[in-house]
């Protein structure tokens, strides 16, 4: 990951567009949950906070941060340091992966693709959410991110970009699901498919 984000300084920040957004953060939860499995030993990469983990079950998470991991700790994670590109987690440890709006701030896509791909046990799924920049949505983001800290170095990726990366890391797609199609901070229901929502989510299997 960029060391020079927000999520690597300004925490309470981050934490504070959850809190305010929170009818938001319910919509993308409940995307995800209609993808993530209801059993087997899951991590997430990028966790943050913990706000994503702590809400899904998860137990483990991968953080680069000290002062997100720390955070998370403190909401039951249990956090290995480390980036997307290498983790540090023996093979085939998983069922399944989570990520969620990492993808826009890694150094190195494919390689946290596939190294995502190495932790699974095969036939292992990966839950990747992302800000689908061929929305509606996501050209304002695309078009407005200089004027944002948070977003000023992000590399925004379409559903059909992310598609392509999913495919040459070893992953076939099984479903995808979509929301947030307005800013306002109100619960907007989830879709099959996409183009539609900005918060794009794709649950894919290890082959």
């Amino acid at each position: 990951m960029q060391e020079d984000n927000l999520f690597n300084t300004d925490v309470e920040e981050y934490e504070k567009w959850f809190q305010t957004n929170d009818k938001l953060l319910d919509s993308e939860v409940e995307a995800i949950k209609h993808l993530i499995p209801i059993s087997g030993k899951g991590i997430e990469i990028g966790v943050g906070t913990g706000i994503f983990a702590s809400r899904l079950g998860i137990r483990d998470g991968v953080e680069p941060s000290d002062k997100m991991a720390a955070k998370a700790a403190k909401k039951g994670v249990n956090v290995i340091h480390g980036k997307a590109e290498k983790i540090h987690v023996d093979d085939g440890s998983y069922q399944f992966v989570l990520m969620v709006t990492v993808d826009c701030f890694l150094e190195d896509v494919l390689q946290a693709f596939s190294e995502v791909h190495r932790i699974l046990v095969k036939g292992g799924v990966f839950i990747i959410a992302f800000l689908d920049k061929a929305t509606p949505l996501g050209q304002l983001y695309e078009n407005n991110k200089h004027l944002h800290k948070s977003y000023k170095n992000a590399n925004f990726h379409s559903s059909e970009e992310m598609t392509e990366l999913l495919n040459n890391a070893g992953f076939e797609i099984l479903e995808r699901k979509q929301t947030i199609y307005t800013l306002e901070n109100k619960y907007q229901e989830s879709k099959a498919g996409f183009g539609e929502g900005i918060f794009a989510v794709i649950k894919a299997m290890r082959s």
